[in-house]
């Protein structure tokens, strides 16, 4: 695989939504592998306690992570479990090559904005690697 370039991207989400991010560019030979993300409440000042997780695949909102699931790749949390200082935790898998589109679900307050920054690595891989990492990027029956 050859680097490519690697790719910022910023900015908020409200807490309790699922939001795509679309990487796809209509080549299998064009895949994504996460480096790293950050988050923070948008008010940082406030002793909030925010979490995000990333998958490849939709799916409605919700606060659990499932570490053994294929489709989650990237978790970040802030303030968690205790929300009297400042702590951050981050974990990517940094073997998911993902071709097609990023789900990014966040958690906290009601109404609460998340900023976020995801760097990410573009790769130029063979086109039955791309296609085999969008069967990888599918839910596989794992709950």
């Amino acid at each position: 695989m050859k680097q490519d370039k690697i790719l910022t991207l910023k900015g908020k989400i409200l807490a309790g939504d699922v939001e795509k991010i679309t990487l796809f560019d209509g080549s299998f030979e064009t895949a994504y592998r996460l480096l790293s993300i950050v988050i923070t409440p948008e008010d940082i000042l406030t002793a909030e306690a925010v979490t995000v997780k990333l998958m490849t695949e939709d799916a409605t909102h919700n606060t659990d992570w499932f570490w053994a699931k294929n489709t989650e790749v990237g978790w970040a949390a802030w303030n968690v479990p205790t929300n009297s200082r400042f702590g951050q935790f981050t974990q990517v898998d940094k073997e998911a090559l993902i071709v097609e589109d990023l789900f990014m679900d966040a958690s906290g307050d009601s109404g609460e904005f998340i900023n976020y920054m995801i760097e990410m690595e573009k790769v130029k891989i063979t086109s039955w690697k791309g296609a085999l990492a969008m069967v990888q990027n599918k839910s596989q029956g794992a709950n």
